[in-house]
């Protein structure tokens, strides 16, 4: 196997988009599916729970950005991916259950937001990488 893939002209390593990405979704599916859905959305917990959301996506930026050997804000970026799907996916349940309205221009901004925090840890991430330069230079 591979272990880097292209995405638009940056080489991505698997491994290090792959640690983002278990941070990302573990703290997603933890934190939004299970103790989300446990809470009222109307109580104070709500702002809790989208200020864990917010930085558990921003330390699976990091972690990505951490890890990788150069592109940082694309790996970073990157760990966004699986969970885009993933809110489309729980807001067509709810659509499909009548449990509540689906606003989508609120998803739009969800999902712009998402993609913002994990951007900004590949950019924290990539400030605290290690330098991999040759030893020649």
């Amino acid at each position: 196997m591979k272990s880097e893939f292209r995405f638009a002209k940056y080489n991505i390593s698997y491994s290090a988009w792959l640690k983002g990405v278990y941070v990302s979704l573990s703290v997603v599916l933890i934190f939004g599916l299970i103790v989300g859905n446990m809470i009222d959305p109307d109580s104070s917990f709500s702002v809790a729970i989208t200020i864990a959301l917010s930085i558990g996506i921003l330390a699976g930026g990091y972690a990505a950005a951490l890890y990788s050997p150069r592109n940082h804000i694309v790996h970073g970026t990157l760990t966004a991916a699986p969970i885009i799907p993933l809110s489309f996916v729980v807001q067509l349940i709810r659509l499909a259950r009548d449990a509540a309205d689906v606003s989508w221009l609120s998803l739009f901004f969800t999902i712009l937001l998402t993609i913002s925090l994990a951007s900004l840890g590949g950019v924290i991430g990539g400030k605290f990488a290690i330098a991999r330069r040759s030893l020649v230079k």
